[in-house]
């Protein structure tokens, strides 16, 4: 047998007896070197790994891993040329805004990544859920740190159309997908949050499609908005739909007949539908 020089390492031997033995093809040298280090990755692969890693509800991961070698930290701190903040200057901020929304909601950031149900109204909780709040909200569902809500409830915040945008955005690239109760109650939403969402459920198998009970009630949305959301329902959009309230709204008959039509393509799930207008027009069923 093919022995090492005194004092060689057993991988160095058979190192040695690959390159004296190179006639046979199971010790034929490698064609291309394998990173057996981080310090020999590219930097940019160092950054994606990190991000990956960067949790704002949960830090430690990326932070531990920052702090595994110089290359890695040199990329976390690195800044790209058309960027304001390095990754790690980003996930900083990035966790000081989580921490201030669970301080004003009384929760830790634990509980927030482990929450099944999260409620925020002045009803609810005495304090309105705010513009600055749901956009870092719609932050942390588009970043995949909130994924396990059945339940969201906003209820009466007036968010309106841009207050809601980024949590639209999210759900749009697919958050919360087991989330079955939405409840927007009293948003001042508008058509053009109606016309948002349709837009985003344009993928239906992707966008909340576990989704039973969406509530717009009092959202001052009227047929022109009924119209382009019912065109996603009767896409396929929220196969499983089983309640949808559009009660105290404005809609008069193109957007009950808009649903109708939408019934009869699909909704196949549908069980309840609330359209009584707040002149107390329309109908209950």
């Amino acid at each position: 047998p093919l022995r090492g020089r005194p004092g060689m390492s057993s991988g160095a031997r058979l190192s040695t007896a690959g390159r004296r033995c190179t006639s046979s093809p199971m010790v034929a040298p490698p064609k291309h070197r394998t990173a057996e280090n981080l310090t020999d990755l590219p930097s940019d692969l160092l950054c994606n790994i990190y991000c990956a890693l960067a949790n704002p509800l949960a830090p430690a991961a990326a932070c531990y891993f920052a702090s595994t070698c110089h290359d890695v930290r040199s990329a976390a701190l690195a800044r790209a040329a058309s960027a304001t903040f390095s990754e790690a200057q980003h996930l900083q901020c990035f966790w000081a805004r989580a921490t201030a929304l669970c301080k004003s909601k009384r929760m830790t950031r634990s509980l927030l990544s482990r929450a099944t149900q999260f409620t925020a109204g002045p009803v609810i909780s005495g304090e309105c859920f705010s513009a600055a709040d749901a956009e870092i909200f719609g932050q942390l569902l588009g970043a995949r740190s909130i994924t396990r809500l059945h339940m969201l409830v906003l209820e009466q915040n007036q968010l309106g159309e841009e207050g809601m945008r980024p949590i639209v955005q999210a759900l749009a690239d697919g958050a919360l997908p087991m989330l079955r109760d939405l409840q927007l109650y009293e948003n001042g939403l508008g058509d053009g949050f109606c016309a948002a969402l349709a837009a985003a459920l344009a993928c239906p198998a992707r966008v909340l499609p576990a989704l039973a009970i969406l509530n717009l009630s009092r959202n001052r949305v009227t047929s022109q908005g009924v119209a382009a959301l019912a065109a996603a329902l009767s896409r396929g959009a929220l196969p499983h739909l089983t309640t949808l309230d559009l009660s105290d709204n404005d809609i008069d008959g193109a957007g009950i007949e808009a649903l109708a039509e939408t019934g009869r393509q699909g909704l196949r799930a549908l069980e309840t539908l609330y359209i009584q207008s707040q002149s107390g027009g329309g109908a209950a069923s």
